[in-house]
Parts: C-alpha cells; structure tokens; sequence
C-alpha cells in the first residue's frame, strides 16, 4: 500500500499538487511555540529559545526546521499514513535534538514469524504490527527501525523515546493508512485510461490529411513508383511542407479532425478526482475554485477549514510532546529553570481559508462589537497571536511619537491612513483674541 499511494503521489500532478497545497495550509507559516506557563518570565524566555533554535533541533541540520517539518509531516501524513520522531541529544552537550523516520524505516526486520518478536531479550513473545511492539493490551512499547549501522540491521526503540505521529481510523490499528490509498483502484484505472488517451491523441496528432479513392483501396500505381500503398510500404505519406499531391478524378482529400479528449471522458476524469479527494480530506475545487458559486462557496470554504484543523489537530499532540522533551532538556543544560506548570504549551495557528477575505473581515468586526467574539479570535483566525499585535501595536504608538517630537509634528497626523485624493483635515489656527474674528456676525 506504500509502495502504491508513493506511485501514485508521484505520477499524478493533480494529486501532488492538493496535497502540497493541504500541507501549505496546514503550516501556514505558523506554528510557533507559545508557553502557557503562569510564570511570565519562564515563558518569554522558553518562546524565545524556540526562536532561536528553531534551525537546530532537527538531526539533519538547518534545512529542515523545527516549525518547517510541520509541512512534511503533514505531507507523509497524506502519501505515507504515519512517520515517527526518535528523541535523542548530543552526546557531548546534551543539547536535544530530533531525528524524523519516514514510514518504510519502521518494519517487522528480523525475526518476527507469525507476527512475534523472537530475536529480542526484552520485547521476545511480544506481538509486533508492522513494526509496532505492543503489550498485551496493543499498546505500544518500541518501535523496530531498520539500521543499516547495526549488525542486526535494525534496532528497538523504547516507545517513551519516539513519537508516532498518525490519525487512526480503527481501534485496532497499529500503523497508519495514507489518505490517497483510499482511491488506489480508481487512479490506477484513471491511469489507463489516461495512457489510451495519449496515444490516441498521438496518432491524431500525426494524421493530417485523408484520401478518398473510387475503390477505396491504396493507388497500385502509386505503389509501383514507389510512393505509398503495398504490402511493403506504409500506408501514410509523409510530406513536407509546400508539397502538392496530385490525386486522380474520383478521389477527394480531407483535413483530419478530432475532438479529444471527448467530453465525457473529461467529466469522468473529474468524478474520480473529486471523489478521491474527498478520502483525502480535501476538495477538487481547490485546485479550480471557478466552478463554485453562489451559497456553495461557504460551505466549500468549512469543509477546507475543517479538514485543516482536523489535520492539525493530529500534528499538534505530537509536537507538544517534542516542544516538552526540548524543554526538559534545555532546562537541564541550564537554560532556564522549570516552575510547576512548565509542560503547558501551544502552538500559533494558521489563517483560515476564505475565499471572500473582504465579507469574512467585515463579519469580524461586527461580531467585535456585538461581543460574541475577542480580538485573540480575530487574529488567531488570521494565522496572528493577538500578544504579538499589542506589542507591535506599541512599538508603532512609541515610534511615531518620537518621530513626531523630533520633527515638531503632532502625532495625530502621522497616524492619518490617507490615500492619493484625499483631502488633509486642516489644523484649526483661529485666535480668539483677533479682532476681525470677533467683529465677525
């Protein structure tokens, strides 16, 4: 099924795209860390930390960040079912570091007949899923990863030393199910299809010209000066351009004509994509929002929405658990002492989809005022933490009064948002003591 779902990620652009946009979402260019520690100091100092570091907890180096992965995550997530995260640390500082495992690392290596581990001291009669050890009650207790480095070939790791990152469908599931799996039959028959298609537009491509003849067979004379017909040659002339071929009484030439692809075979193309990106979690239209209209454009942009948080919402448990271990382990290298709720942690969420920005911004100020939302929704909604506003809010307030005092302006009129047009308001310069304004009826 891996093997499968890859392919198909790989060999069908529509697929690739939808998921590369989902994940695109999904990350945001969000997910930074925030502490939601009672100890002001703590958590400034922790968020921080995150920051600055953000480019060195991955094992690989700065190419893959820590807050970036959230879009491969979400990626392999789609086209691998699951992927897993190793907690490990330099051995000679101690500082944390995190080693991302795609899907295909983690497997029943070794000797495991009938689906139980028989070559390992601690975990030997233990029942192994596709390279999840579990207890006897399926709950995991390591993770068996392929090793080239051993001599065994793989190794288990503890499962308090890994995260798994998936969203399971059954109770009884161990590994993960990628979502393109799910329409595997229909893209593989969408595939042949599609293979019909090209060498049928081929050859229409190449036939340019049909000749009609009084019997309907090739020219036996034609065939004796050798220039087409026969057994021994082909029956389609090439010519070059400017050529003119003399045809005899009778016979007629024509320009060769095709409508392809035919049209029911494009809205058959677009049925199975639409239906395979509803298993995926996603909609067709995103990749052509033309066709949505009307009522139909808010209930598109929920179902996108939904998809997103719930997508999230499977990523966000795991990384909290990475951003804790990072945390402990900054701490213990001395970085910052630990208060009692030091554990409490989140993330920055990524704008909601909209396609009507201006509708959906004009419904969050009234619903400011009529007070059934806050401003942290608003700016949460649009991927922003309303912490950060206030103090960028400030910087700005601070900035342009220092500026206006420098160059003997009134601060009110820097703050003046005006476009190319508009009419200045006009300083009230009138003096009251002046005796032509106090003659004035």
């Amino acid at each position: 099924m891996l093997g499968d779902s890859r392919y198909i990620y790989q060999s069908f652009s529509s697929i690739a795209g939808a998921v590369k946009q989902k994940a695109n979402y999904v990350y945001g260019g969000s997910w930074r860390l925030q502490s939601l520690s009672a100890d002001t100091d703590f958590a400034l100092a922790v968020e921080e930390d995150f920051k600055k570091l953000d480019l060195g907890f991955d094992i690989r180096g700065s190419n893959f960040s820590f807050r970036k992965n959230i879009w491969r995550g979400s990626k392999l997530l789609d086209v691998d079912g699951d992927f897993f995260v190793v907690l490990t640390e330099q051995k000679d500082t101690g500082f944390p570091k995190l080693q991302f495992v795609e899907a295909h690392r983690v497997g029943d290596w070794g000797d495991c007949h009938e689906g139980y581990v028989n070559d390992s001291e601690f975990y030997k009669g233990r029942r192994i899923l596709t390279g999840v050890i579990v207890d006897d009650y399926m709950s995991p207790i390591a993770y068996r990863i392929k090793d080239d480095s051993r001599k065994r070939g793989f190794q288990d790791i503890p499962a308090n030393s890994m995260v798994h990152f998936t969203d399971m469908e059954w109770f009884s599931q161990g590994r993960g199910t990628p979502t393109v799996a799910a329409a595997i039959l229909d893209w593989y028959d969408l595939s042949e299809t599609r293979e019909a298609q090209k060498v049928k537009q081929k050859i229409n491509s190449i036939l340019t010209l049909v000749e009609s003849t009084e019997s309907g067979t090739r020219d036996i004379g034609r065939n004796a000066l050798g220039i087409g017909g026969g057994d021994s040659a082909p029956g389609t002339t090439y010519m070059d351009s400017g050529m003119i071929r003399i045809i005899k009484n009778g016979g007629s030439l024509k320009a060769h004509t095709a409508n392809d692809p035919p049209e029911g075979w494009l809205k058959f193309t677009q049925l199975v994509e639409q239906s395979a990106f509803y298993a995926m979690g996603w909609r067709r239209e995103m990749l052509d929002s033309s066709s949505v209209g009307g009522a139909g454009v808010r209930g598109f942009a929920a179902d996108i929405n939904k998809s997103i948080a719930a997508r999230r919402e499977t990523l966000e448990k795991g990384y909290k658990r990475l951003a804790q271990y990072i945390i402990a382990k900054r701490a213990k290298m001395g970085a910052y002492t630990l208060p009692e709720d030091w554990w409490k942690v989140s993330f920055t969420k990524p704008a909601e989809f909209t396609v009507d920005e201006g509708r959906m911004r004009k419904a969050d100020l009234e619903d400011l005022r009529a007070g059934i939302i806050t401003a942290t929704d608003i700016t949460e909604r649009r991927g922003e933490h309303y912490d950060d506003v206030i103090v960028q809010r400030a910087k700005e307030l601070a900035m342009l009064k220092k500026v206006a005092e420098d160059y003997g302006h009134d601060p009110a009129e820097l703050s003046i948002l005006t476009k190319p047009g508009d009419i200045l308001p006009e300083t009230d310069n009138t003096n009251p003591n002046n005796e032509d304004d106090q003659n004035m009826v």
